[in-house]
């Protein structure tokens, strides 16, 4: 871990300038913030963490998504790309050619939050509610990050009876300090530790969800259980959710993304002021003079996608470019936007979410996956002419709510991840030719990360 503390220490008034004079380093001894210095007031503090929330859009504002996607069946790459990109869709990531920004922009998101750990208890005009909302939101975004890294840079949970495969570096302190990877097991069991803890304290409502609340917790929650296989939890969280009341099933598909009342928990951007978020997903774009160099797999495009008329999503969120000529693609709509809002939770994945895991869990829950099911289908096709009925087999309910998971999500990496999942769990899962476990479906860590200590991943033969 050790690249990661440096790049902080040397690069903070690059990554976080508003904050530069709160953590000046003594020249002489780095690894020391010096008293003097040191974060002294509420306001301060507050600056801190208002920078890791900000850290949150250089892993969640399309480079998690994208590359997920890259990885999966749902996408295809530009001919002539020659980043990063094509290593990551060829699943031939080496130290040089890897997701560093995910990896990198993640475990500085982890640092501030720890740092705001670290320093509540020592500053001033703090009361008890300050500190225990600060806190909460801080563990959060640490649990969020973590969940994020530990998906890109290990095999899924479940790859193993115990778990015990290198998973990623659980960093709880500021120190700079080399450490081994933790087990993926340790890993999940620390996310599952901060976002608890942030469930419990943070407050139901905040700054209209641009900051953490409770629900934000429990969503985040829901997706851990629901990697883990636990859909009883899974279940009981996203339920909570939805049932809460905060946030609004929009029927309208073409507004459902941005600046929705969907929104659990969100990036946004502000054209005022320039600050833009969202910037990854501009590799899907195709407004303007924009051409896309991740576009949609004419396969899934014609067997998926297409796959029934009067769906909306068709026309609304897709593009076919150039059509019947040799250069024919198809582009994403979706993410066409200069100043976009981004959820990283929101309402209609929790409910496709709960559907599967009402589906899975010991005792299943028919009725309530159909019902979502058949809310997402009222708004895709204006009608009820494609819903469930209530006599539908299982086998039937549990493929529909597959479908219409990977359509309502296509474009932000979900896709890969249940795949994974499913294959941990026992199914026979190939992935664009590979199996679920292929080593090439686990992204490489940076060149620098490697030492005595920390073991990378291994490359594919």
């Amino acid at each position: 871990m050790k690249k990661i503390f440096w790049i902080f220490i040397f690069l903070a008034g690059l990554f976080f300038p508003s904050c530069e004079s709160l953590l000046k380093i003594n020249p002489v001894d780095e690894g020391v913030i010096l008293e003097s210095d040191a974060i002294q007031t509420k306001d301060q503090l507050q600056q801190l963490l208002n920078a890791a929330y900000d850290v949150v859009n250089g892993f969640y504002g399309g480079r998690f998504q994208r590359t997920s996607e890259l990885l999966g069946d749902n996408v295809v790459l530009r001919d002539g790309i020659t980043d990063e990109m094509v290593n990551i869709y060829k699943r031939y990531t080496t130290g040089y050619f890897t997701d560093n920004e995910s990896y990198d922009q993640a475990y500085i998101c982890i640092l501030r939050s720890n740092l705001v750990l670290e320093n509540i208890g020592e500053v001033s005009g703090m009361t008890a509610d300050d500190a225990k909302r600060m806190a909460a939101e801080a563990k959060f975004l640490r649990g969020i990050a973590h969940f994020a890294v530990v998906r890109l840079f290990a095999q899924p949970y479940g790859y193993s009876a115990n778990n015990s495969q290198p998973g990623v570096v659980i960093k709880t302190n500021s120190k700079v300090e080399l450490l081994p990877r933790n087990t993926v097991a340790e890993v999940y069991q620390q996310i599952i530790t901060d976002l608890t803890d942030a469930e419990s304290n943070l407050p139901a409502t905040n700054a209209n969800y641009v900051y953490a609340t409770k629900w934000a917790a429990k969503a985040a929650l829901a997706q851990v259980y629901f990697q883990m296989h636990d859909y009883e939890k899974a279940y009981t969280k996203a339920t909570e959710v939805i049932n809460s009341g905060a946030f609004t099933f929009v029927t309208n598909f073409d507004q459902y993304v941005a600046n929705s009342s969907e929104a659990i928990f969100k990036l946004v951007s502000n054209e005022a002021s320039g600050k833009r978020v969202g910037g990854d997903f501009g590799v899907y774009r195709s407004d303007g003079t924009n051409i896309p160099n991740v576009r949609v797999a004419p396969e899934v495009y014609k067997n998926i996608i297409k796959a029934n008329s009067g769906d909306k999503r068709i026309e609304g969120w897709y593009k076919v470019v150039n059509p019947g000529a040799s250069n024919e693609y198809v582009a994403f709509t979706r993410f066409n936007a200069e100043f976009p809002t981004v959820p990283v939770f929101r309402l209609t994945e929790q409910k496709l979410l709960r559907a599967e895991a009402a589906m899975l869990k010991p005792t299943a829950d028919k009725a309530t996956a159909i019902q979502d099911v058949n809310d997402i289908r009222q708004r895709a096709y204006g009608n009820s002419s494609r819903n469930l009925l209530p006599t539908a087999d299982n086998d039937v309910v549990l493929s529909a709510v597959r479908t219409e998971r990977r359509l309502e999500l296509m474009g932000e990496g979900y896709h890969l991840h249940d795949l994974k999942r499913r294959g941990s769990a026992g199914e026979d899962i190939i992935i664009r030719g590979v199996k679920w476990s292929y080593v090439g479906l686990v992204i490489q860590f940076g060149a620098s990360e490697a030492n005595e200590l920390f073991i990378p991943n291994p490359e594919p033969n």
